[in-house]
Formats: structure tokens, C-alpha cells, sequence
């Protein structure tokens, strides 16, 4: 097996194609090594690395608690395509964004849940 010890993550291209995708790093010696994949992985790793990051900082910092948490700065609720579902969008400050499908009345749940948990915390109680 090749090991390639990657320092610091530096780009990402994709094949003229859409084929495949090549993530570069620099090595510990600071010469530039890249990872290739055929695009049909992309969405492995990306159902992955949430779990990746989960196991490593709960390892690191000894800590089940310990997640990763991007602040919202845009959402959109679109029709789904699939009956009785809709999907929600949610976009961070620097752009990343990810889509979600989901029954509209957990959708509706999250709401009724979020307000009581925020009047919870501020005393505020709805009427």
C-alpha cells in the first residue's frame, strides 16, 4: 500500500470529463502529491467525513459532545419532486451549501421543537 502523509490539503480539480476528481495536498516533505478518484466516490466520502471528523474529535479531545457546527446564513425550502416531501437547502457564510430531502411534517416538527427550545433558553413563552 502507498501512504501518502498529507501535510496540508491545497486544491481540488475536476477532469475536463467530469469523470474524476484529483484532491492535492503538499506531503510532509512539502512536495505536492494528489489523490485521484472517479467522481462515483465523491459521494462516499462525502457521507464519510462527517463521521471522520466525529471519530477524530472525540479521540482528540476525549469528548462525545465534541461536533463541528456551521452557522446558517441562507436556507431555501423547495418542492420535492417525491410527494409529501420538500427539500431544504442550507448555505454557510462562505458558500458551502447542502440539500436535504425530508417529509414536510419533520420539517414542521423541527420548528415546533426549535421554538421550544428557544423559549426554553430565553424564558419567552409562546402564546
Amino acid at each position: 500500500m502507498t501512504i501518502i502523509r498529507g501535510h496540508q490539503f491545497t486544491t481540488f480539480e475536476v477532469a475536463p470529463d467530469g469523470e474524476s476528481v484529483s484532491l492535492n495536498v503538499l506531503d510532509e516533505r512539502a512536495q505536492p502529491a494528489s489523490l485521484v478518484l472517479p467522481s462515483e466516490c465523491l459521494n462516499a466520502l462525502l457521507m464519510t467525513l462527517p463521521d471522520i471528523v466525529r471519530r477524530t474529535l472525540t479521540l482528540r479531545f476525549r469528548d462525545r459532545s465534541m461536533r463541528v457546527v456551521y452557522p446558517v446564513a441562507k436556507w431555501e425550502v423547495e418542492r420535492s419532486p417525491s410527494p409529501g416531501n420538500v427539500v431544504m437547502t442550507l448555505q454557510t457564510p462562505d458558500g458551502f451549501a447542502m440539500s436535504f430531502s425530508m417529509p414536510t411534517l419533520a420539517l414542521l416538527g423541527m420548528a415546533t421543537r426549535s421554538a421550544a427550545i428557544s423559549s426554553e433558553s430565553t424564558g419567552v413563552v409562546n402564546s
